[in-house]
């Protein structure tokens, strides 16, 4: 009775560990020292170490850009045939970790680019912003669901080969991974939604 009731809990701790990366649409104009200077660009929170958001970062920002490490923040260049302008716009972002995961700052660098501008290219970071985060999110969940499913397909096998004591533990098992599988696939239907 006592290791039913373990692998019962020891299943729902999964399901909830899966799960508990909320997603949340905010974005809020925000400030920050990046490079010795206030700079004013907006950013959000994740749910994720900051480095495994670093990391995500640098992968999506190579997709339209030049990405650098400069030791503390990174320093994306996009050139100005993918952004259609006349100067390269170069972002400038930062990630700082939390006790919940951590919060991702991303501003323009305005040294080389219009006054006129400005506005415009800001708008532009706000959606490159939410797209990296949908995008991670996304990636991030699809990995989970994967390893739920064929960890849901195995407890399924095993039902169908147990009986007695071997089945009942198997098809709490089975009825833990069902439940991670939807929560998961609930929250990519919030996600898909959002902005």
């Amino acid at each position: 009775m006592t290791e039913r009731i373990l692998l019962i809990f020891f299943v729902f701790f999964l399901s909830y560990r899966g799960t508990s990366q909320d997603f949340s649409a905010e974005i809020r104009a925000d400030k920050l020292t990046i490079d010795g200077k206030a700079r004013d660009g907006i950013s959000t929170s994740f749910d994720f170490p900051a480095r495994e958001v670093e990391r995500g970062w640098w992968r999506y920002s190579r997709e339209f850009g030049r990405p650098l490490n400069m030791r503390g923040y990174y320093k994306v260049t996009i050139p100005s045939e993918v952004n259609s302008g006349n100067v390269d716009i170069t972002l400038l972002s930062k990630t700082l970790s939390s006790k919940t995961g951590c919060k991702f700052f991303v501003a323009l660098d305005q040294e080389h680019v219009p006054v006129t501008k400005v506005a415009a290219y800001n708008a532009q970071i706000k959606t490159i912003l939410q797209d990296f985060k949908k995008t991670y999110y996304i990636d991030e969940l699809g990995e989970t669901l994967e390893k739920a499913e064929k960890k849901a397909a195995s407890a399924s096998k095993k039902v169908s080969k147990s009986d007695g004591n071997g089945k009942e533990k198997a098809l709490a098992e089975l009825t833990g991974y069902q439940k991670q599988i939807e929560a998961i696939k609930n929250q990519l239907k919030i996600i898909y939604q959002a902005y």
